[in-house]
């Protein structure tokens, strides 16, 4: 997954503009009838999003003592919200935001030591935070999320969703039409409804699935160090190929297939259980694969 880009110029933006300064209290509303982006660039803090049925943004809460200005405007179907430090530098303790926006408006955002809580956002949300976890309930559309040494959880949602996180876990639910998951050195855990997609990819961290395959549903699931666990929700009709090497070793309770083992410590199993409308491939190196009913 790329990196989302976000290269705000500020001249872009104009009158009104709302400006708070290091350890003060704000309590700021913009009109925005037409909003349809909120870009949120904030540094390090707490900040936590949700949607309501008024057309405008609201922000609530206090900055931190070494923010050297909060800069809160709009122009026409875009709105800003950044916190800017005083030279660079951060202390005493940081910024906690509330920040709520209309239904209609897609969420776009950028943190460094930021966790970001996400709530009833249905036009979709996109960014990335370097050191801070990412919170998400009951979001709808497209979600593409990335974080350095920061978990990503994500629950009730439903949609596309895109993640990749290095150092920290993934753990999703919800009713997904495609998803595309990466960590390294970090566990990934999904419970999928509805997938039509799924691909997995994770180096050094185990990765733990549980559901239902819908008929013609695609999983693809790879690991290295690792190992792989699928639990099977119900009945499962898909073709199986599970491939384990270098040591791994491959566990299969759906049927009596049992792997077969090749050159070089690997182990191979292919079979078909119910009508095989689905596919399912599983492959780890140096970890074993469970799957299971």
């Amino acid at each position: 997954m790329k990196y989302l880009r976000f290269n705000i110029i500020l001249s872009l933006f104009i009158l009104p503009i709302s400006l708070a300064f290091a350890g003060e209290k704000v309590n700021q509303r913009i009109e925005v009838p037409h909003s349809e982006k909120l870009f949120i660039d904030i540094t390090r803090g707490f900040v936590k999003v949700k949607s309501w049925d008024k057309s405008e943004i609201s922000v609530q809460g206090e900055l931190d003592d070494s923010v050297s200005k909060l800069i809160f405007k709009n122009k026409k179907h875009k709105t800003l919200l950044k916190v800017v430090a005083q030279d660079g530098e951060h202390w005493g303790d940081s910024s906690v935001l509330k920040v709520f926006v209309p239904e209609s408006t897609q969420v776009i955002f950028k943190g460094v030591d930021t966790t970001f809580s996400f709530n009833k956002i249905y036009a979709g949300i996109s960014g990335k935070s370097i050191t801070g976890d990412i919170q998400i309930k009951d979001a709808r559309a497209s979600l593409s999320i990335s974080t350095m040494s920061g978990d990503v959880h994500i629950e009730k949602a439903i949609g596309k969703v895109e993640v990749e996180s290095v150092s920290g876990e993934i753990d999703l639910s919800g009713q997904f039409e495609k998803a595309a998951l990466k960590s390294m050195s970090g566990n990934i855990s999904a419970t999928i409804g509805s997938i039509d997609k799924l691909k997995i990819k994770n180096i050094s961290g185990d990765i733990e699935i549980s559901g239902e395959v819908q008929p013609n549903a695609e999983i693809k699931l790879a690991s290295v160090n690792g190992n792989i666990h699928f639990n099977v929700a119900g009945k499962l009709n898909a073709v199986c190929e599970l491939v384990s090497q270098f040591g791994g070793s491959i566990e299969n309770s759906i049927t009596d297939d049992v792997p077969q083992k090749s050159m070089m410590q690997q182990q191979l199993l292919n079979f078909t259980s119910g009508d095989g409308s689905g596919k399912i491939i599983m492959k780890t190196i140096s970890g074993k694969i469970t799957i299971e009913e």
